[in-house]
This record gives structure tokens, sequence and C-alpha cells, in this order.
């Protein structure tokens, strides 16, 4: 009787760790997808489209970023298709891919650019090369760009998250948790989504881009290399469309190299905490690094706050009417254990 009693008790331990561990993988896809699944292969499109442009246009300039292999992804194929000529150029500072075309009326109405990726998901958790950084290369992510500030409010946070706290990782963790206590994950409130670290400190809700810049101000306020990524969350769905960014931050550790955490996604699901810090997931498609950034040719108005989404100045005025979307389609997916 005790063996059928304890025999029973164990089947539905198990049905239920098993109902858990599903349920819990159909919440984070993406946690499930990092962890159980090798690389995945994906094609994915980005599309631009002016769908009308203003008649007394004399010049349209246009930037678009073009993604490139990192420790995310290994991009296989980039095929560009466009109704007109372009170039493509490299960002001087972070050696972002763009593509850069001017046009002279008339043109086709409405100009749509195609950009198609085959790219492999790399997701995986070893951490980069952790050679010493360059000087150049700490230099420039130690100090501030643009709206990611250092102030004396950065710099009071920033004393309070890491007191107590001797390696450069433990720091960094302890900036991770205030920021995630500090913040709110909240897009009602008008102003966020422009990674504004004066905004995140005042108001205290946001999103992902938020959230990480003011990870990335008090890091830096601490000598913590630190620096910004941008790009998408390929859902585990064979294929569809996803609807935005998603952006992530990394800090330099002595010994360990560049290190990503997701302190908005943790915010989500706080029963993951300590995953988004460190965790290289296996769903993530980088588009840019960092802030700031300086395109080529420099538009009239100067460095763009986050290259993501198409730059567009109608003679020498940003223009704001590009509409977007993103496709992708699954086309091997290998899984970490025979099944």
């Amino acid at each position: 009787m005790r063996k059928t009693i304890l025999l029973v008790g164990l089947v539905a331990a198990a049905l239920f760790l098993k109902g858990g561990i599903l349920a819990w993988a159909g919440l984070h896809g993406n946690l499930g997808e990092a962890e159980m699944l090798g690389p995945r292969e994906i094609e994915l499109t980005y599309l631009a489209r002016l769908p009308a442009i203003p008649v007394e246009a004399r010049e349209i300039r246009l930037w678009i970023p073009l993604a490139k292999t990192g420790v995310e992804q290994e991009i296989l194929r980039r095929q560009i298709d466009s109704p007109v000529p372009y170039t493509v150029r490299q960002d001087p500072e972070f050696g972002n891919d763009m593509l850069y075309l001017t046009l002279i009326p008339p043109v086709p109405q409405p100009l749509e650019i195609a950009i198609h990726y085959q790219a492999r998901l790399l997701g995986s958790n070893d951490l980069s090369d952790p050679l010493p950084l360059k000087s150049a290369e700490t230099e420039r992510y130690l100090r501030p760009e643009g709206l990611v500030i250092i102030d004396d409010e950065v710099r009071r946070r920033a004393q309070e998250a890491t007191a107590g706290r001797p390696s450069r990782w433990e720091k960094a963790r302890g900036i991770y948790e205030q920021v995630i206590r500090s913040m709110r994950y909240d897009k009602t409130i008008p102003g966020y989504g422009r990674g504004d670290t004066a905004r995140a400190c005042s108001v205290g809700a946001g999103n992902c881009t938020d959230f990480h810049s003011l990870f990335i101000s008090m890091a830096r306020a601490t000598q913590i290399p630190s620096r910004f990524k941008i790009g998408f969350v390929v859902p585990p769905e064979p294929s569809g469309t996803i609807p935005g960014y998603h952006c992530w931050a990394e800090f330099y550790a002595e010994g360990k190299g560049w290190t990503p955490l997701d302190a908005s996604e943790a915010w989500k699901h706080p029963e993951l905490r300590d995953h988004y810090f460190g965790a290289r997931e296996g769903n993530r498609f980088l588009v840019s690094l960092g802030r700031n950034i300086q395109l080529v040719p420099a538009p009239r108005n100067g460095p763009v706050n986050i290259l993501f989404y198409p730059y567009v100045e109608v003679d020498g005025r940003a223009f704001d009417g590009v509409a977007t979307e993103f496709r992708f389609k699954e086309l091997t997916r290998k899984f970490a254990r025979n099944h």
C-alpha cells in the first residue's frame, strides 16, 4: 500500500513538473528556446515604405540600418531589393552598416525597400573574448552619449547600488537590481522609448530603452564599460510578424568579457531575474550597436539617438512618414537533445 501511494505521488509530481515546465515555456517562450534549442536558422525581412512623399519636396535622403554578423547571429545572406540606386555605408564609431540613398523627384510612390536576411541565431551562453578592452573602447563605453547622461543623481544612485560590492561583476548586478526596483514597464506615459536617463530618474517608468539607458548611465558612472544593443526578439512560432524592436545592455567584466543583461524583461518576469543577468538568448537578432550614432553621410540634424527604424530627411528636415513591417520564417531548428 505504501509503495502504491509513493508511486502515485511520484507520477503526480512528474506530471505537475512537466505541466509546470510546459506552462512556463509557453509564458516565456524566449527562455525555453534559449535553453532547449541549438542554433536556429531564420529568414527575416525588414520592409520600409514611404507611402507618400510631399509633392513640393526637392530632395529626399534615406538611411536604413543593416544587420551584420556578431555574437547574436551569423548573417548567411543579406539581399536588398530597392527600385532606386543605393550605397552601403558604415558609421565610424560603432561600425554599424547602413543603406543610404538620395532621391530627386519624381520618385516611385509608394517607395518600398526590402532587406531580406537569412541568419543563424546563435544563442550561446559562452561570453565573448575576455581579453582587456583597448583604451579607445574603454573611453567610448565610459563617457556620456546623447540622452545617456551622467549627472549627480545618476552618481548618487550608482553609489547606493554598488555599496559594499567589490568586483565589477557584483557592482553591475547591484545596478541591475536597483534599476528593476526603481523602474516599471509602462508605455502609457508620454515620452517613453527615447532612452532618456533623466526622464527615467524623474518618472521611473518606460520601456526597454529607458531601463537600459538608466543601467548604462549608472554603470558608466561607476567606471564599468557598458553599451546599448537593439534589434528583434524573434518569436518561437514557425513564421509571422514582429511588432517592433527590443533592446538590451551589455557590460564588460574582467575575465568574463561583454556580458548581456535584460532589466526590462526581468521586471516583467521577476522569477527569471537571475537568468536575465548574463543570459545570451537564442531568439535575439541584432540590428545596431550604440547610441547617438553618426550616420554616413551626415544628416543635417546630427547624430541619431537610436538606429533601428529608417531615418528620412526631406529638404533637410526629419520626416516621420515611414511605415515599417518585419516578417520572419523559421528554416531549421536544432534540438539540444534527441526527443
